[in-house]
């Protein structure tokens, strides 16, 4: 929060004027020291966090209010974009009779009318509750790509963004630390402070060695070679946990249950906790001594 996302969306969108630097859409520069070129002559769709519906307009005019520089059939690119939204049965609703859901749909239907070069929406699902939210972003998706849109998503929620989005640009204090694929934003994360931004996070004090880090947990192997003084990340899903004899003194300190899988907090010989991710179906209990074993590669960034 306040890392500065919806102002670069603003100002991709020409809402802001830039202080410095330069921001091309396609091959069009829109904004650099000496230009700016108005919103309206951008070709940017955009899809507030609020909905931003016009109250007095039914959803049909909603829609068909970013089509005044539409050069084709007006009434038809209406209809076509609320068959792609899938709101044809609520042509003439007003947007109080429709749903957080709908209402969603429909200002999605508005910045797609003209065929823009560039859909941006800021946090358009953070007002809905969870169990829509995860069917809408899935749906949302869909329309996207069936409507062959380049698309901006502005999310400070890490499960969206990862199962959204082709590629992840993740912020921090105003500056874009790293820019990947979900799968390697979250396995390879470039610096320290991505990996304990994205997903659960372990780390471990260690001594690394080319491909080999010593620490707490033992001698494990690294994806990068490194040298000298790291901190060892290590993911919940890497620790495989088991129950074990009385004499062990790893034992079970909270557990966590998410439905589909359990977040398994342990404590250490030593003092330090340890969050190990695990299947529905383990029945661990408070207090129960359980052994470690560490799967797959680590990573580790200098300390």
């Amino acid at each position: 929060s306040g890392c500065g996302k919806t102002t670069t969306l603003r100002l991709i969108a020409g809402f802001e004027r830039l202080d410095a630097g330069r921001i091309e859409i396609g091959d069009q520069v829109v904004a650099d020291n000496g230009r700016h070129l108005p919103p309206e002559r951008r070709r940017v769709g955009m899809v507030f966090q609020e909905y931003a519906l016009f109250p007095h307009m039914s959803t049909a005019e909603n829609v068909r209010f970013g089509l005044h520089r539409y050069p084709g059939d007006k009434e038809q690119r209406v209809d076509q974009v609320l068959e792609l939204v899938g709101m044809t049965d609520l042509y003439d609703r007003m947007p109080h009779e429709l749903s957080g859901g709908q209402q969603q749909r429909v200002a999605l239907a508005r910045a797609l009318a003209p065929k823009p070069d560039l859909v941006l929406l800021d946090e358009p699902f953070s007002n809905l509750d969870a169990g829509l939210r995860v069917h809408l972003r899935a749906e949302v998706r869909s329309i996207l790509k069936e409507a062959g849109a380049t698309a901006i998503f502005v999310t400070h929620d890490q499960e969206e963004a990862l199962s959204l989005v082709d590629q992840i640009a993740i912020m921090l204090d105003g500056r874009v630390h790293q820019v990947a694929s979900p799968q390697q934003i979250y396995h390879q994360p470039a610096t320290r402070a991505v990996a304990a931004f994205i997903g659960d996070a372990n780390f471990f004090p260690g001594e690394a060695s080319g491909y080999r880090v010593n620490c707490e947990l033992g001698t494990l192997h690294l994806q990068y070679a490194a040298q000298g003084p790291v901190d060892v990340l290590i993911r919940p899903e890497n620790v495989m946990v088991k129950p074990a004899p009385g004499t062990s003194e790893t034992r079970v300190s909270e557990i966590l249950f998410f439905g589909h899988d359990q977040l398994v907090g342990l404590a250490l010989p030593s003092g330090r906790s340890l969050a190990t991710r695990t299947g529905p179906m383990y029945n661990f209990v408070v207090g129960q001594p359980v052994s470690i074993e560490i799967a797959g590669l680590v990573s580790a960034y200098p300390r």
